[in-house]
């Protein structure tokens, strides 16, 4: 007998007066974000969202946020390069978070709590205490789903990104402003001390007659380049794995993944396609079965993970170390040895550039948006929207607040994760102020 289809299930629970209990929780959050807003080689939380692969001569915005909670993956050890998935493959597993810049949220879009079955239900006509055998719709809130069986319907998430009014912008440096000075105002008596008091409000400011000329000079420096103003860029990309993903917590239905078929691919080693054909990320990158084959000591196969991972050394350094690569097949001992390499043979560390217009891992990862967008005076543009809709319409069955916890929702992936990347493409920092609305609905009752 074929399935019932949509319409025909919403005719029978009409019929049945089940799931007409409708259910909003809303998302808000809103804040800014800024470059190198990451503290690297610290021993705290922030540390582990510094990139190891990225060129850190400029500024660099990178921050990120997740739909629902941060899978946990593998990092550069060498455990998790063999065949048959074991139990160390996940005693060691890190969040999918590492690498990936300022951690925004969580913003646990799937927690909807429910009421229960028999619940005290206080309101017109009831006495404390008193409880139903099930929840009455018409005294339940809005914002709590009736019963445990139900339906997740949707969810719908918009992003508004804007440039705050006051961003600093990094000054040119006394010696483009000396040359500038001599040759266009004549002036040799200015010095590189009048030049800071400019720009240090707390201190005396220089006469009138140089801080003009510095001003001047500052002009002609500013019309030379050729957009005039900072050449903010910024990309977008939001994503999740191409199958179910796995967190090692009891708030999640991590037992049904991992039966159903888990994957454990980290994307801070693989999210982006390097020059090479190898997959790379902020932590370094994944080899491949069929360019590497001299690296397979004792058959352990590849793909494997280089880079840095974080973890505590043996003198109980907490911070971010080599991971682990096999030695190629010529060389001594034939074992894993300490010694990463952050980037394949021929490719080297990622630029700004780079990062804007380095193709994704579409193999590996679903890619729901990869957009590129231009913000400031010379693009005649502020703001940035995006609206995200997930149409979902699946049943789900649990009591627990957190829905990933039903089993009928096992066999698919809601962990999206949302990067941002942005720069100046220079020395100017990048500042991003964030707004985020979401609505997840659903159905029970």
């Amino acid at each position: 007998m074929a399935p019932f289809n949509t319409n025909q299930v919403k005719y029978i629970q009409a019929v049945a007066g089940r799931q007409q209990h409708s259910t909003l929780r809303a998302i808000n959050l809103n804040g800014v974000i800024k470059s190198g807003y990451f503290a690297a080689g610290s021993n705290d939380w922030s540390a582990q969202e510094t990139p190891q692969t990225f060129y850190a001569g400029d500024p660099l915005l990178l921050a990120q946020f997740a739909l629902h909670e941060y899978p946990h993956a593998w990092d550069a050890r060498g455990v998790h390069n063999n065949d048959i998935l074991e139990a160390a493959d996940f005693e060691n597993v890190v969040a999918t978070s590492q690498g990936f810049g300022q951690s925004i949220a969580e913003l646990r879009a799937l927690d909807v709590p429910c009421i229960g079955e028999s619940e005290d239900m206080r309101g017109p006509g009831n006495y404390a205490g008193h409880t139903k055998d099930r929840a009455d719709d018409e005294w339940i809130p809005s914002t709590i789903r009736a019963t445990p069986d139900g339906f997740l319907k949707s969810l719908n998430l918009k992003l508004r990104l804007t440039l705050p009014t006051n961003i600093p912008v990094a000054h040119p440096t006394w010696a483009e402003i000396e040359a500038i000075l001599k040759e266009r105002t004549g002036s040799t008596t200015i010095e590189s001390t009048d030049y800071d008091e400019y720009w240090a409000p707390a201190t005396a400011s220089p006469v009138a007659s140089i801080r003009d000329a510095i001003k001047a000079a500052l002009d002609i420096h500013a019309r030379s380049h050729p957009m005039h103003t900072p050449h903010y860029e910024f990309r977008l990309i939001m994503f999740r794995n191409r199958i179910n993903t796995y967190r090692g917590s009891g708030s999640s239905n991590s037992l049904d993944a991992i039966r159903n078929g888990v994957s454990l691919l980290n994307p801070g080693y693989d999210l982006f396609m390097g020059q090479t054909g190898r997959p790379r990320g902020p932590l370094g990158y994944r080899t491949s079965p069929k360019l590497d084959k001299n690296l397979d000591p004792n058959g352990a196969p590849a793909p494997y993970y280089s880079g840095r991972r974080w973890g505590t050394d043996s003198n109980a350094v907490t911070d971010w170390m080599p991971g682990v690569i096999p030695q190629a097949g010529s060389d001594a001992g034939h074992h894993y040895t300490s010694g990463e390499k952050l980037f394949p043979d021929g490719e080297a560390n990622f630029t700004h550039r780079d990062l804007m217009t380095m193709p994704l891992n579409k193999n590996d990862y679903v890619v729901m948006r990869d957009v590129r967008f231009f913000l400031g005076q010379s693009q005649g543009k502020s703001h940035f929207e995006d609206v995200f809709d997930f149409d979902f319409n699946d049943p789900i069955n649990t009591a627990h607040t957190d829905l990933m916890t039903s089993d009928t929702l096992s066999n698919k992936n809601y962990r999206w994760h949302c990067v941002i990347i942005g720069t100046s493409n220079g020395q100017d920092p990048v500042h991003l102020n964030y707004e985020i609305r979401g609505t997840t609905a659903c159905q029970s009752g």
